[in-house]
């Protein structure tokens, strides 16, 4: 479960950024924003994500190993 929450949060940043300019792509970024933040939803009644901030930390890591190994300008 931890993976899946991780990449949940890390697809919707990453959508958020993202601006389609066609209608088929416009539709697949409200269509997957829609999915990911009712997984969220889902995964945050669960008592692994309510018992801790250590999906926040994880994705800061991953933002930061991306920063430094493959992105420089993040």
């Amino acid at each position: 479960m931890h993976k899946l929450v991780c990449l949940s949060h890390l697809m919707l940043e990453n959508l958020d950024e993202l601006n389609p300019t066609t209608e088929k792509m416009k539709k697949a970024k409200f269509d997957l924003i829609s999915l990911f933040e009712e997984l969220n939803n889902e995964l945050a009644s669960s008592d692994t994500i309510q018992k801790s901030t250590y999906f926040n930390d994880m994705s800061k890591k991953i933002d930061t190993i991306i920063r430094k190994d493959f992105d420089s300008s993040m």
